[in-house]
């Protein structure tokens, strides 16, 4: 208790950025569009300035949604490239889904849905975060043949070599004490009736609550406590069995199965201070793709998309130039 309102008082005295950010409030064109197994998919259009150029998806990472995309849309959209936000299904505004039918290849189904929904003659890049990474790749290697017609490379942000439950509960060589305990404390943040509890009822609530230390944690040193709250209160938004079922379905994601039949180029973005996703881990996917550039971000924990927006939101533009560029040498070989 004493703890909890020590850290209570040192995250309400610390600078909030955000404070004034609106989080989640930005809205594109609401599009719904058919899923994988008759399911409907919830998506957001954001068209670009002016026709012609990419279009750029983002896909969300594990018990978040569509939303957590939000200084992606207010810096990014309305420029040269289209731009589209989705929720994975039974997240957010998407179909809710019977107990225990999310898995990774329904997961990859629907991104595969969203590609062909939004192609056009540009391509598209792909951003996953997280489980969205791991989706991401997955897309590339079951996809293949829509993947070389349709997307220009990918963003892999936070994104484990080994799927995310194997990685913190320490089932991967090097990892360590901290990582077992965080392995248990997520696991137990999935499938507890009690911290559902507790989630509901820490909603809109500040920083002196338990919910808000265990989401405090997959983030840096420098985050704002806003952004802390607002993941906490999207997490919340997730249905438990949904929750659960994402958790579940990256138990048998193993990147390495996908890395040899992944042809594009990627861009692997690592928080330097993430704890939920090991980045000297990222680092070893990165080496393994065969076109890939690292980009590491200090002072960063696990969603760089929010804690350094303008850093990460260059680098995906920087990326996006770089294999706009590259794709009428790559057609014309």
């Amino acid at each position: 208790m004493a703890l909890g309102r020590l850290v209570a008082l040192r995250e309400g005295r610390r600078p909030d950025p955000a404070a004034d950010d609106h989080l989640g409030a930005i809205r594109g064109e609401r599009r719904i569009i058919r899923g994988a197994r008759a399911s409907s998919l919830y998506t957001e259009w954001f068209p670009p300035a002016e026709e012609g150029g990419p279009v750029v998806v983002f896909t969300h990472g594990l018990c978040l949604t569509e939303s957590v995309w939000h200084y992606q849309k207010r810096d990014v959209c309305g420029g040269p490239y289209g731009v589209v936000t989705w929720d994975l299904p039974g997240h957010g505004h998407s179909d809710r889904i019977a107990p225990g039918e999310l898995t990774q290849e329904m997961a990859t189904d629907a991104l595969a849905r969203v590609v062909e929904e939004y192609a056009g003659p540009a391509g598209i890049v792909l951003v996953g975060h997280s489980l969205g990474g791991t989706v991401t790749l997955a897309y590339l290697a079951r996809h293949a043949k829509e993947a070389r017609e349709h997307v220009l490379g990918a963003v892999l942000v936070s994104t484990p070599l080994v799927q995310f439950a194997h990685s913190v509960a320490g089932r991967w060589p090097g990892a360590g004490l901290e990582a077992r305990v965080l392995g248990k404390v997520v696991r137990y943040l999935v499938e507890s009736d009690m911290i559902d509890r507790r989630l509901a009822r820490d909603v809109g609530s500040d920083t002196d609550t338990l919910s808000y230390r265990v989401v405090r944690v997959g983030f840096g040193k420098h985050a704002s406590p806003s952004q802390i709250r607002y993941i906490r209160d999207v997490i919340a938004s997730v249905p438990p069995q949904v929750r659960a079922d994402a958790y579940r379905a990256m138990t048998a994601f193993d990147a390495r199965e996908h890395l040899a039949l992944v042809e594009h180029p990627t861009l692997v973005v690592i928080g330097e201070e993430d704890r939920l996703v090991d980045p000297d881990e990222s680092r070893r996917l990165g080496a393994a793709l065969p076109d890939s550039e690292v980009l590491a971000l200090e002072d960063v924990g696990h969603a760089p998309f929010l804690e350094v927006p303008a850093a990460f939101n260059d680098a995906v533009t920087r990326f996006v130039e770089t294999v706009r560029r590259d794709r009428p040498e790559a057609d014309s070989a």
